[in-house]
């Protein structure tokens, strides 16, 4: 089978069709997409809202909720209790089939009308009420997608850690802050992509170093500063010159910092580990992967974002433990060939366009459904009659799509209409990783959710916050302190913050100065250390003509990279990196 080049009825580009996708839609028996890989990864990121919180009262019981559902959403919410607690049918909002209608536009009047669980929390969770994604945590506050954790704040993508705040895409670390892409540091604090570091500032690609400060590509080193071992003692001055705990010297450090990642630190060309055929940025220990990002333990994965311990999986967005799931978003722990599902979790088999369903299996168009089977928009049926019905409905929603008012066709095979998300678009991580302006959003057909004004009672300005730590009188964690952004909404900013209890704690224990900026806002700006979900054609930046693959001239490697072409950082191929680093 050759490769096929289509236009993407959304951004109007041309995509190409590996001859290996269309071997996996044969294998699952669905059409080829109409999309191109970026506005299908935007579409299931719209459905992807783990930031945005909302107090809601519970549909059942009216306990007070913390929900990812605002309060314009109509459709009830239920905490875990009402939920699980079989007070409530889900098959009593069944609908008979229409088949002078459009499926999506059915699914759109259950999907708006039947309960939903409130946000996306399992396990044992301590303490944790300000969260989501989030999964066997304790004392975790406004921090999401988390597993595993204890006391920590202000992080996303963070797993099996403790002791933490303000980290992104971390795993097993412990006393740290402003990590990013890091595994295994202990103490360490402003580090981007290193591993087991311990007692360390300011750190780029640094691997098994201790004591090292403002350094970048260090392999097994100790007291190195601005890259260059020095003794104990003469580490130790440097380090006290930069007055760490104050926050004027902090901020001088990290622009030096920015301007060492920038023109002096060596970049690979992708953050790949411990993998084979893989393409993309920040996978980990996989096989066969293409486009991804975020990727660790599986095999056979395509155009996908955030997928644990999965195989043979295509299209999907924040799945684990999963296996032939296609087009999804949010399908975790042993769910099995679910095409198209919004959060079809823990057992879900063979089911199609089914939205926050648990243990179900051979279900189609479903909504909250929990060890159901045989069922099509709510609405049960025997095996016989569901399979003979799934057929005619699918054939019905190729000859009879639904069109939003953009003029999109949604057929048999797409995911979810843009119209259908609970969402707006600067509520999910669409946002995060394609900035768009609310202008553009709306432009696109895309929700928009409308900036809530809070009438909050400042009573300091960020810049009037002491500079050095120790000048930080207890009574700090009663102020409402403006957010230096002044309320910029590209980085989502809540124009104020508080400094709470534990977060004082940490500061001190670490003698780290206090921030002046919205934890939304300290969000978006460790996002700026991460390359694009863009593949960019680039080659090797390296010029020094010694290296054994150049050949007496520069290198001439080429390759696909995340890092725009735009982008300051020098980049090299594989075998350079690993002749200067190594």
């Amino acid at each position: 089978m050759k490769p096929e080049t289509k236009n993407c009825q959304n951004c109007k580009k041309d995509f190409v069709i590996e001859p290996e996708d269309f071997s996996f839609y044969e294998k699952i028996k669905v059409p080829p997409p109409t999309f191109c890989p970026e506005c299908r990864i935007i579409r299931r990121l719209l459905w992807r809202n783990v930031r945005s919180l909302y107090k809601r009262s519970c549909g059942l019981c009216q306990k007070s909720l913390i929900s990812m559902y605002g309060e314009m959403d109509k459709a009830p919410v239920y905490c875990t209790e009402c939920w699980n607690g079989g007070a409530w049918d889900p098959l009593s909002y069944g609908k008979e089939y229409d088949f002078s209608r459009p499926f999506f536009e059915q699914l759109k009047e259950l999907w708006q009308t039947a309960p939903r669980f409130y946000a996306y929390k399992l396990g044992n969770l301590i303490n944790s009420e300000f969260t989501n994604f989030s999964r066997d945590n304790k004392n975790v506050y406004l921090a999401y997608s988390v597993i595993g954790c204890e006391d920590v704040l202000y992080s996303e993508i963070i797993d099996k850690s403790r002791n933490s705040l303000d980290c992104y895409a971390t795993e097993k670390i412990d006393g740290c802050s402003y990590n990013i892409d890091c595994e295994e540091n202990y103490n360490t604090h402003y580090a981007v992509q290193s591993d087991s570091c311990l007692d360390s500032f300011f750190l780029f690609d640094c691997d098994n170093c201790q004591n090292c400060c403002l350094s970048s590509n260090l392999r097994n080193q100790k007291y190195v500063f601005r890259n260059r071992k020095i003794s104990k003692e003469e580490y130790q001055e440097a380090v006290k010159k930069l007055q760490l705990e104050t926050y004027s010297g902090f901020e001088k450090a990290k622009n030096d910092f920015n301007v060492m990642i920038r023109e002096k630190a060596i970049h690979k060309y992708a953050h790949i580990c411990a993998s084979h055929n893989a393409d993309g940025d920040y996978i980990h220990h996989a096989k066969n992967i293409r486009h991804c990002f975020d990727t660790k333990d599986s095999e056979n994965i395509a155009y996908s974002f955030r997928v644990l311990n999965c195989k043979d999986c295509f299209d999907n967005s924040g799945v684990g433990w999963g296996e032939l799931i296609y087009e999804s978003m949010t399908a975790t722990v042993n769910t099995y060939k679910d095409f198209f599902c919004y959060m079809a979790t823990e057992g879900c088999r063979e089911c199609q366009y089914c939205l926050i369903c648990r243990n179900s299996s051979n279900c189609f168009g479903c909504v909250g459904l929990i060890n159901k089977e045989y069922c099509i928009l709510n609405k049960q049926y025997t095996k016989e009659e569901y399979l003979k019905l799934v057929l005619k409905i699918k054939e019905q929603m190729l000859a009879m799509p639904y069109i939003d008012a953009q003029g999109r066709i949604f057929r048999y095979g797409d995911f979810f209409p843009y119209d259908l998300s609970p969402f707006g678009y600067n509520e999910t991580n669409a946002h995060d990783f394609f900035p768009i302006s609310e202008e553009e959003a709306k432009t696109e057909g895309y929700n928009w959710k409308e900036r809530v004004k809070k009438d909050y009672k400042v009573t300091k300005a960020s810049r009037e916050l002491p500079d050095n730590i120790k000048d930080v009188p207890d009574e700090i964690i009663e102020e409402v302190i403006a957010c230096g952004n002044g309320g910029n909404q590209m980085y989502q900013c809540t124009t104020a913050f508080k400094i709470v209890p534990a977060e004082l704690q940490f500061y001190r224990q670490k003698n780290l100065p206090l921030p002046r900026f919205c934890p939304n806002c300290r969000h978006y700006t460790r996002l700026q250390y991460r390359s694009s979900m863009h593949s960019y054609a680039r080659h090797c930046l390296c010029e020094k003509i010694n290296h054994l693959n150049h050949q007496g001239v520069n290198c001439q490697t080429k390759f696909m990279t995340s890092y725009a072409l735009n982008r300051p950082e020098i980049i090299y191929c594989e075998r350079c990196y690993q002749q200067e680093v190594y």
